[in-house]
């Protein structure tokens, strides 16, 4: 599915996706960053290593989801929302995590419909 040489092709065409996607990213399942694409526009609000402990979090929350899959079944994606953006993460290829940071206000439906578009770009790379 994705390869080393094209994480970074796979970033920008999700940041393509929308005018809304501040940056799109994917990281590893320990949290280490592989690529990541920002809007040319957009201010970046982490820090280098607040963004560094904010992947591996992430990470770490996508391993722990997995124990629960037998009961709820596979995660789609993961919303969280915060007072300045929305930040959207799911699991691809069970060893790539997909990181996605939003403009506020997007609505729900337009959350589902990046996931589902990034998840196409994911496969036809």
């Amino acid at each position: 599915m994705v390869s080393n040489n094209n994480y970074k092709d796979v970033c920008d065409k999700i940041l393509a996706l929308s005018p809304k996607i501040r940056y799109a990213g994917i990281v590893n399942r320990f949290g280490k960053t592989l690529a990541g694409s920002m809007r040319s526009n957009v201010r970046p609000l982490f820090k280098p290593e607040e963004a560094r402990d904010e992947f591996f979090l992430t990470a770490i929350r996508e391993s722990m989801r997995e124990r629960f899959y037998n009961s709820l079944g596979k995660c789609s994606f993961t919303l969280t929302v915060h007072e300045k953006v929305d930040l959207v993460s799911f699991l691809c290829d069970d060893k790539y995590i997909v990181y996605i940071s939003l403009d506020k206000g997007l609505a729900y439906d337009d959350v589902e419909r990046i996931v589902r578009e990034a998840n196409r770009v994911l496969l036809n790379i």
